[in-house]
């Protein structure tokens, strides 16, 4: 199917140039959405940065703490994803307001650690729970990807690997053509796949990588997955023209026979 879909786009007077385009266009949009990647972290960045509050103090500039109370925990099974649910009570408040917050899923050291009635202090920054500290332990709550560069940075991942791909097969179609009734390639096929794997696996990595406050350590994961998918698409796309040439060449009839 990949060889005559491969043979209808070469015959095809603008197919190169439109595989060609597409390629850039997608590579160009990939730089887009790299660039965006800072900004979306911008807030987290602030966050990070900013310093904590004198005591009983709230304000938007600094992180301020606030003792509560556990009053309940809760974990939620979806098929294979957890999500970690800790209810606070804040005893400072006349009201006695309760506050359900999901805790981040890389590290779940608070969320094992307390139980009902232990007394912990929520992290605020501009009105938003972002942490909880129990102790020594601290844990990041949930957020999430559109709050972060995760969103843009899977994007970017799939966009980028996309144009490869394409790219890598626009250039086998350009300068390396297949002479009429010869065996197709696997070159620009391990391109295109290459591409579609890093594209699906790499921006998944990315949007589902920690909440950590940046996608700068999913972005380091899919440049280190990088090598070994490419080596992957080269035997996957390799071994099944080698192997259909090497059954061609074995009911070939033996040359001069009639």
């Amino acid at each position: 199917m990949v060889g005559g879909a491969r043979e209808g786009i070469r015959k095809s007077a603008g197919g190169t140039r439109r595989v060609c385009a597409v390629g850039l266009l997608l590579v160009l949009l990939s730089g887009v959405l790299f660039a965006l990647v800072p900004l979306a972290e911008r807030d987290n960045r602030a966050y990070a940065a900013a310093p904590d509050c004198p005591v009983g103090a709230r304000s938007d500039t600094c992180r301020a703490a606030v003792v509560a109370t556990v009053a309940d925990k809760k974990t939620d099974f979806g098929g294979k994803t957890h999500k970690y649910f800790l209810t606070l009570r804040y005893t400072d408040r006349p009201e006695g307001a309760e506050h359900r917050v999901r805790m981040a899923d890389s590290g779940e050291q608070v969320y094992d650690s307390v139980r009902r009635g232990d007394r912990v202090t929520g992290i605020y920054w501009n009105d938003e729970l972002r942490a909880i500290r129990f102790g020594s332990l601290t844990q990041e709550t949930y957020r999430s990807p559109v709050h972060d560069g995760r969103l843009p940075g899977a994007f970017a991942v799939a966009a980028l690997a996309s144009g490869l791909g394409l790219l890598s097969y626009w250039w086998w179609l350009r300068y390396r053509p297949t002479p009429e009734g010869a065996t197709q390639p696997w070159e620009p096929i391990a391109g295109l796949v290459a591409g579609l794997v890093l594209a699906l696996g790499g921006s998944t990595m990315v949007l589902m990588g920690p909440d950590d406050g940046g996608g700068g350590t999913s972005l380091k994961l899919v440049a280190w997955a990088t090598a070994p998918i490419l080596l992957l698409s080269v035997l996957y796309s390799w071994w099944p023209v080698r192997r259909g040439a090497s059954k061609v060449a074995g009911v070939a009839p033996p040359g001069g026979s009639a």
